[in-house]
């Protein structure tokens, strides 16, 4: 762990699931000093780097450091607080994993916000990205000698995006398309299921999970 004992974190974002919560997963998971902020918006809009949240802010010695941009905040926070390999080839693998969950946000949106002549097609688009997504989590899992860990046989920042990503489409974008949790649940396997369910019953989790609705109501049924 890189961070030293006197640096406190502010992350600052909606108070909703969204884009941050790989961010407090990870500040959780490292017992770090943190707090969250919820700025007014769009009041607040222009005070943020690029306009956006989420934003990190890190306090240390009297010295303020600020970084936007969810994913970069996540592999930045993941290599300090030891969550990311330190072997370039094994990070690399973690971060091309998360780099692929990325891609389904826009397809989301492109299938929500569809014309009626394109909405199948974008529909057929979503659903296939998906299907590769899963897949790959499956791969990744079918090679690990472990299986309540993607790498490894400890937390890593790979386990913590992935639970992230599957409470962002299961849990949150409901609000958005009431359906969501019905196309996406089916095609996770019982080893997939499994994983999340483990990763939620992370006790280096726990402070920010046992305030949050938990996946195992909407899962575990088909958990074998």
């Amino acid at each position: 762990m890189l961070s030293g004992s006197d640096t406190v974190y502010v992350l600052r974002y909606f108070d909703l699931i969204g884009r941050a919560e790989g961010c407090r997963l990870l500040l959780t998971a490292a017992n770090a000093s943190w707090t969250e902020e919820h700025p007014e918006w769009p009041a607040e809009k222009a005070n943020q780097p690029f306009e956006r949240l989420p934003v990190l802010v890190e306090r240390s010695n009297g010295d303020e450091w600020i970084l936007c941009e969810s994913l970069t905040i996540e592999r930045y926070l993941a290599r300090v607080f030891g969550f990311m390999p330190t072997d370039l080839k094994q990070a690399a693998l973690q971060e091309q994993m998360v780099d692929q969950q990325a891609d389904l946000i826009p397809a989301f949106m492109a299938q929500l916000m569809a014309t009626d002549d394109m909405k199948s097609k974008q529909i057929d688009e979503f659903n296939t990205l998906l299907d590769r997504i899963v897949k790959e989590h499956g791969r990744i899992l079918s090679r690990n000698s472990s299986k309540q860990h993607l790498f490894g046989d400890q937390l890593s920042y790979a386990d913590i995006s992935l639970y992230a990503f599957y409470k962002v489409y299961i849990v949150y974008l409901k609000i958005y398309q009431s359906n969501i949790d019905e196309i996406v649940k089916p095609k996770l396997t019982p080893e997939i299921i499994n994983l999340i369910l483990s990763i939620e019953k992370e006790p280096l989790l726990a402070p920010h999970l046992s305030k949050c609705d938990s996946m195992a109501a909407v899962l575990s049924s088909k958990a074998f």
